[in-house]
């Protein structure tokens, strides 16, 4: 089987979605051939490693047009308007430029039917349509998708500092050209939650297949060396992400603030940073709480993995989550996760390797965190058979190599 693979983003060195879908590509070309078609701004990256298993790869340049709208982007941002929506709805030229030119440079070969499948790994976003499908005959693969997840309307103040001016008339990008064609177009959906089927147009759902666009590397995130079991050591609660309010690092401080069992019993590590960090930190000054609560700011990803490694609970209360890769590390790490019962996290959590959490009023959410990490920090026992099934999924269905054997059995599917 000969698969083309569409990955505008796809960069081993950079974080988040293009890493992911470098991981993904290139572990589905260690088991079948694979043609890499990405933007020309992940060349350097990809040819400096040794190690890639495409049989070749294919760079479009579309600069011309993303350069200028990537400078406007930032300069929105940089004046107080727009957020990751806004960001998206710019990159809709840009990208449906990316699929002309690569079109017009392979047709010959689609037409000749040299490829069995073409499948679109990213970008992951539905408002941004695919052309490619709308002229060929070769079973096209449209995701993974994933987004549509609503801001919860008890967290009003959140979206206003996030800026998301667009998230109000985010619908507008089903009218723009492609938008229809590229769902009836498609062989196959991959849908990543249940949260983005409502952005798939009703009658294309029949289309769907259950599929995320998160991984994990299993060599790198590995368990606990240290013995939790060990009733005289502190609990160590970890929460990694960037420091802004939905991702809710001020619920975890506000835990500690109530809860004397926690002051007590365990310590709280927050990595990362953002525009909250001085907020946070005169949080836990203020409450005297400097030797219970440690920031320590951005890490590498190999650092966050040892910090997970020293970890015993991951804590992630973020209110607005679309996946939660992070959760994937902490599982491969065999952390239990304690995370809201809401988008991502919500299906990726079950009860067996963490607790999920209500999306309630804040107070409320706030007292069911308490009563869950109370509950969690006292039970040795609990954290480590919690910890052992967290490992085991991450193995079975969260692994670089289990994902690229999930796509193959769905490219084989439409033979």
């Amino acid at each position: 089987m000969k698969v083309l693979i569409l990955a505008e983003q796809c960069n081993p060195d950079w974080p988040s979605l293009p890493g992911f879908s470098f991981a993904l590509a290139n572990d589905i070309a260690k088991l079948t051939s694979v043609v890499l078609v990405t933007h020309i701004r992940n060349k350097e990256n990809i040819e400096s490693l040794t190690n890639k298993a495409f049989e070749e790869i294919v760079y479009i340049d579309t600069e011309v047009l993303a350069k200028p709208l990537h400078k406007l982007s930032k300069l929105l941002i940089k004046i107080g308007v727009g957020g990751l929506m806004t960001n998206m709805a710019l990159k809709y030229p840009p990208y449906i430029l990316f699929e002309k030119k690569t079109y017009e440079k392979l047709k010959p070969r689609i037409e000749s039917g040299e490829f069995d499948v073409i499948h679109r790994i990213s970008p992951v976003s539905p408002t941004l349509p695919s052309y490619i499908p709308t002229r060929i005959n070769t079973p096209f693969i449209l995701g993974p998708l994933n987004g549509a997840l609503p801001w919860p309307k008890q967290y009003t103040e959140e979206i206003k500092k996030e800026r998301e001016i667009i998230s109000h008339v985010r619908n507008i990008y089903k009218y723009f050209p492609y938008y229809k064609k590229s769902f009836q177009s498609s062989r196959v959906i991959l849908s990543a939650f249940r949260h983005a089927d409502t952005d798939i147009p009703k009658e294309e759902r029949y289309k769907i297949k259950r599929y995320n666009e998160l991984g994990v590397d299993t060599s790198l995130y590995v368990p606990n060396k240290h013995d939790v079991s060990n009733n005289h050591e502190k609990t160590t609660f970890l929460f990694v992400g960037r420091l802004v309010p939905y991702k809710g690092a001020h619920v975890l401080i506000n835990a500690f603030i109530r809860s004397q069992l926690l002051r007590s019993n365990s310590e709280l590590i927050i990595v990362g940073d953002g525009p909250e960090r001085e907020y946070l930190a005169g949080l836990i000054a203020n409450n005297h709480l400097q030797n219970t609560i440690h920031m320590v700011g951005w890490k590498s990803q190999s650092e966050v993995a040892e910090y997970m490694n020293n970890a015993d609970i991951f804590a992630f209360p973020t209110i607005r989550e679309v996946g939660g890769n992070v959760i994937i590390e902490a599982l491969a790490s065999g952390l239990p996760c304690i995370v809201p019962d809401y988008g991502g996290p919500s299906e990726l959590v079950d009860e067996t390797i963490g607790i999920k959490i209500p999306l309630s009023d804040k107070d409320t959410f706030l007292n069911n965190y308490i009563k869950s990490m109370e509950s969690l920090s006292e039970d040795k026992t609990r954290i480590r058979v919690l910890s052992k099934s967290a490992r085991e999924r991450a193995l079975s269905k969260h692994s670089w190599s289990a994902r690229a054997q999930a796509a193959l059995k769905i490219y084989e599917s439409l033979k």
